[in-house]
């Protein structure tokens, strides 16, 4: 299956679904070109997230299975914060490689790399929920809103039947900038 989402649709349609579940790795779904937090959540959502691969990827690149955070340190980020926020308690798994010049003591660094950098993340993603400069930005961006259901109960039709003051809506500010270099900053280690 070429993404999450195609194997979550293939599922569906199996008889025995409830015993079938993902096992999603971070570079397959960032070949791609996907976001893989997303994928992780669009799994969990559907209760499928049976076990998870971490490693890190180049985008366009074929599975390259680096060490979890060596590249696209924002994205593990959002993915630790996700897997600790949800309380997920399955098996992380580090399906990644140290380059093929390491020697043996290397490699075991390299695995310990993958666990420290899982680690500090985790630390982050609870300086994320403490700071209160980026929860009163979560607050403008309206984070809590995408609690609320987008669609009616009339359904569609009656979502095509509304009235939108678009210039309303356009005037809204979310504040997303303040809250991207928040989470920069944090990254950064400046937080």
């Amino acid at each position: 299956m070429p993404t999450v989402g195609h194997a979550l649709a293939f599922i569906d349609e199996l008889d025995h679904a409830d015993m079938v579940g993902l096992n999603p790795e971070f570079a397959h779904e960032t070949m791609s070109g996907l976001s893989f937090h997303h994928a992780v959540a669009q799994t969990m959502w559907h209760d499928k997230l049976f076990h998870i691969d971490l490693n890190a990827q180049r985008a366009g690149k074929f599975d390259q299975d680096y060490r979890f955070g060596s590249e696209g340190v924002r994205d593990a980020f959002y993915l630790v914060k996700l897997l600790e926020d949800s309380g997920w308690g399955g098996m992380r798994h580090f399906d990644a490689h140290a380059y093929r010049t390491e020697s043996v003591d290397g490699v075991w660094e390299f695995a310990a790399g993958c666990m420290r950098t899982y680690l500090i993340l985790r630390e982050k993603a609870e300086r994320f929920r403490q700071d209160a400069d980026i929860q009163e930005a979560m607050r403008v961006a309206g984070v809590v809103d995408l609690d609320i259901p987008t669609v009616p109960k009339g359904g569609i039709a009656e979502l095509r039947e509304m009235d939108h003051d678009t210039d309303a809506l356009a005037e809204r500010a979310y504040g997303l900038e303040r809250l991207d270099q928040l989470v920069n900053e944090l990254l950064l280690g400046v937080r």
